[in-house]
């Protein structure tokens, strides 16, 4: 029972950093999508992008175009994945401490 704890703990915040990833994916697919560019054919090559490339293809839009848009802010996002991490590495050590205290 404590060993599935403990997967309980380590597997925990790895489910909610792959729901964030999604949501942060799929802001900014429709922010690609809705945005006016200056060229119509950067818009279907940036949804292009962001759907074959999956994260990495969103994160590279957010730091070449969507961070450069001063009215939209997206802090929470940098602060909960933060946090998430940060409680992934407790929850770590818990599984840690419960597994070696138990023997």
């Amino acid at each position: 029972m404590v060993v599935y704890l403990g997967y309980f703990f380590t597997l925990l915040p790895l489910v909610l950093i792959g729901i964030l990833f999604s949501i942060f994916w799929i802001m900014m697919l429709v922010d690609s999508a809705t945005r006016k560019f200056k060229n119509s054919n950067d818009k279907i090559v940036w949804v292009l992008v962001i759907i074959l490339t999956g994260i990495i293809g969103s994160l590279i839009y957010y730091f070449v175009v969507y961070n450069k848009d001063k009215t939209k802010s997206i802090h929470w996002f940098w602060g909960l994945l933060l946090f998430l991490i940060l409680l992934m590495g407790i929850f770590a050590f818990l599984a840690f401490f419960i597994n070696f205290s138990i023997g």
